[in-house]
């Protein structure tokens, strides 16, 4: 059984589903599934995955668990209210989704990357794309999207 508030984490390989250990055997989580916030069995959260423990804390996860019953039924949303957002809410901290920024920003500097004939730009969307994919999960990507963009766009006019 985890501790009040542990938040778990389900990995699917390419993305990982969040919910809320209770302290009593349950998970609370916003299900795509049930396309609403759920209270679920360890066995029904994990649907024969292997339940981690997520990095995602707070300072009182304990409180945690009482904000996650009162949003029992609230519906689920990919892009504002998925299951990534819904445990940093309880929380207390931003409610972001990083996977779903990681993604976003990847597509949106693949896109640009493959769409310029101008070489800076090129590398700005390249870079862009390759740091959102290489930040670590539960990590904002913007930060290190940045960094990298400026570093390659620094190679490429030293280069030119």
């Amino acid at each position: 059984m985890y501790p009040s508030g542990t938040v778990l984490r389900l990995d699917f390989g390419t993305f990982s589903h969040y919910g809320i250990a209770d302290g009593l055997g349950s998970v609370i989580h916003n299900s795509k599934k049930r396309l609403k916030v759920t209270k679920e069995s360890y066995e029904d959260f994990a649907d024969g995955k292997e339940i981690l423990e997520s990095d995602i804390t707070s300072e009182n996860p304990s409180k945690a668990v009482a904000m996650a019953q009162r949003y029992i039924g609230m519906p689920y949303d990919l892009l504002i209210s998925n299951c990534e957002q819904f445990v940093r809410l309880c929380h207390g901290l931003e409610v972001e989704s990083t996977q779903v920024q990681q993604y976003m920003l990847a597509a949106l500097g693949a896109g640009i990357a493959l769409s310029s004939d101008n070489p800076y730009v090129k590398t700005a969307g390249g870079a862009t794309a390759l740091a959102s994919l290489l930040t670590p999960a539960e990590d904002s990507p913007f930060k290190n999207a940045a960094v990298l963009t400026l570093i390659a766009l620094g190679v490429v006019a030293l280069s030119s």
